[in-house]
């Protein structure tokens, strides 16, 4: 690196690298996109418009890399470990996340109670619900969420165990919380281990990234069928690769490319990472694309749209009709299997090795960024300390601005961009205020 993308703020402090700010930014700018995406993947009227699906399908695979960025970027800071002990390295993580998590639980959940209460209706309080969190539309098969303080206060409940309708983009936390308490273990080896040794790991995890196409297309030949496979079964979910698999091999994915960019020239990086990238997009779109076909074949209007979108998508549209074969019963059956939610998700599933291609690549790009300092370098500082608050508060804002989008008649391949800048704008000019005035705004901003 030149020495001004390096700056240290004291003795035994980490030092600041510029490029993990234009990560960070980068990073949160594609969860707000890919949240911005939900109104055409995850809402009721996604089912139905053929445009909303092949839009969706589009930005949706562009976006894959948000929350891997975010992981590898945790790796290739916190790895390895400097705080002494466990209790030295929880104590500084867990509550700066633990807290604001429960708050914004909290608020996110009795957020239909509220508009209960601003609005004279029960149906205008699902309405302004559904607007705001697409995903509660499926609520109640189809019907939308309770708006009841009862109903809120019940959900409020399960937020230990899991997310809602309302926060879905907190189980990003929970995921979180997991490598966290994981970090300083995992940190013991990575601290002595060769990069010859991380680099054996990376290559075990690799394979476990093919693991979920395996549960859909080879475990149907095998003996006992769907979820058995290379041990799991209906009394084992720990199968031969388990500990190898999940986010922990992002994290080392980012401590190892960190490292490794310093050796890589700009030109060699960009002959790798630009057609990596493109592939694993190309990859990711095409897959999750012939499943949005597949799943709407019992709905001949809407596959039609679909396929007439160019060539790659009626080629994408001749795979989805190979799958299902001719008889009618036999379309309806392949039509349903593929609007199962796992199927669905199956190649948008971030510990794919599509995902990670993109992933990887997208990292590998940015940490070739160079900035001189500066105001702007300063300001993209700024993320640093807001970011997790930032990821917290923007999914209020997600609805709302694909609203004003629509109002302010931006057209529909624009709005998932357009709708993510406002969302991103609002929450980040928000969340600095909040800064601003909280008297401890750490509690309720991480």
């Amino acid at each position: 690196m030149k020495t001004n993308d390096i700056s240290v703020s004291g003795a035994g402090a980490r030092p600041h690298i510029a490029w993990i700010d234009c990560a960070r930014w980068i990073a949160m700018f594609l969860v707000v996109a890919c949240h911005a995406c939900d109104p055409f993947n995850c809402s009721p009227e996604s089912l139905s418009n053929p445009e909303f699906v092949r839009w969706g399908a589009i930005w949706g695979s562009m976006l894959r890399p948000c929350v891997p960025l975010f992981v590898m970027i945790t790796g290739a800071l916190l790895l390895p470990v400097r705080e002494p002990g466990l209790g030295g390295f929880y104590k500084k993580r867990i509550p700066r996340v633990l807290f604001p998590s429960l708050i914004w639980s909290a608020l996110y959940t009795l957020f239909p109670w509220f508009a209960g209460l601003v609005t004279d209706t029960p149906e205008a309080a699902r309405e302004l619900t559904t607007t705001f969190f697409p995903y509660s539309g499926f609520m109640n098969d189809g019907a939308g969420p309770e708006t009841t303080l009862g109903s809120a206060l019940a959900t409020l409940a399960t937020v230990p165990f899991s997310f809602n309708y309302f926060s879905v983009h907190l189980w990003y936390v929970y995921m979180l919380f997991g490598l966290y308490l994981y970090l300083p273990i995992f940190s013991a080896w990575v601290e002595k281990a060769s990069m010859r040794s991380k680099l054996a790991f990376l290559g075990v995890w690799g394979a476990t990234l093919v693991l979920p196409y395996a549960d859909v297309f080879l475990t149907p030949h095998l003996p006992f069928g769907a979820g058995y496979l290379f041990g799991t079964c209906s009394w084992n979910a720990f199968g031969l690769f388990y500990a190898f698999a999940g986010f922990n091999g992002y994290l080392l994915l980012g401590h190892v490319l960190a490292r490794l960019s310093l050796e890589i020239p700009v030109k060699k990086a960009l002959a790798v990472a630009l057609p990596a990238l493109a592939a694993g997009t190309l990859l990711t779109f095409v897959g999750f694309f012939w499943v949005r076909l597949a799943g709407s074949l019992d709905n001949p209007e809407v596959f039609s749209a679909l396929r007439e979108g160019g060539v790659l998508s009626e080629k994408i549209a001749a795979l989805a009709t190979g799958v299902a074969g001719t008889s009618p019963e036999a379309i309806v059956a392949t039509a349903k299997a593929f609007q199962a939610e796992p199927m669905v998700e199956l190649f948008w599933t971030y510990c794919s090795l599509n995902v990670v291609i993109s992933s990887a690549a997208l990292f590998l790009l940015i940490s070739k960024i160079r900035l001189a300092p500066g105001r702007f370098a300063d300001f993209l500082a700024t993320l640093g300390r807001l970011g997790f608050g930032v990821y917290c508060a923007h999914y209020f804002f997600v609805g709302p601005s694909y609203v004003l989008a629509t109002k302010l008649g931006v057209p529909l391949e624009a709005q998932i961009p357009v709708s993510a800048a406002f969302a991103f704008a609002a929450t980040y000019v928000v969340v600095r205020a909040l800064y601003a005035v909280l008297p401890k705004p750490k509690i309720f901003l991480g």
